[in-house]
């Protein structure tokens, strides 16, 4: 009777692991990611993620956005923008023109990024700085690249010089 008893709380335990696992798991490999995941994270304001803008976009199921796709994404996003007056976010810049998908705009996505947007040179000599220049000084713990905080910190005193140029 105690043998059948233990066999009982065993197979008892090995279905409880057998549930939180299953629980634990459950979406992953459906595009579905849990929160700190790289492509999973829990966006500012709500923003969508890489994946839930595919899904959304890509009419034929394919995986991939196709340009007449591509192109109702820009047109939605473009009418979204007018109407918000905001400039677009960092994941949408990097939707559209992360060429080579590493999920981060080396210097010739950064300048077609520019060029597109239409962005004016910003120093007081019409010169832009360059990211090592930026990196120098914002990147204030040394990694190589901007934190968060890193860039807000670069985005104030990027408007602390615009407002001063204004004379505001």
């Amino acid at each position: 009777m105690k043998n059948v008893k233990w066999k009982i709380a065993g197979l008892f335990m090995a279905l409880m692991g057998a549930v939180t696992l299953a629980s634990a798991g459950q979406g992953e490999g459906q595009g579905h990611h849990r929160k700190g995941d790289k492509h999973g994270q829990e966006r500012d304001g709500g923003r969508p993620s890489r994946e839930e803008i595919r899904d959304r976009y890509d009419k034929d199921g394919d995986g991939k956005l196709s340009e007449s796709e591509l192109e109702q994404l820009k047109k939605d996003r473009d009418a979204r923008q007018d109407k918000s007056g905001e400039r677009p976010t960092r994941e949408e810049i990097i939707e559209r023109f992360d060429k080579d998908g590493d999920g981060e705009l080396n210097e010739e996505e950064r300048a077609a990024a520019r060029k597109a947007m239409g962005q004016h040179k910003g120093g007081p000599d019409g010169e832009r700085p360059s990211r090592e220049e930026i990196l120098e000084k914002f990147d204030t713990d040394g990694d190589g690249e901007l934190s968060e905080e890193e860039r807000k910190a670069m985005r104030e005193a990027f408007e602390a010089r615009r407002r001063e140029q204004r004379g505001e």
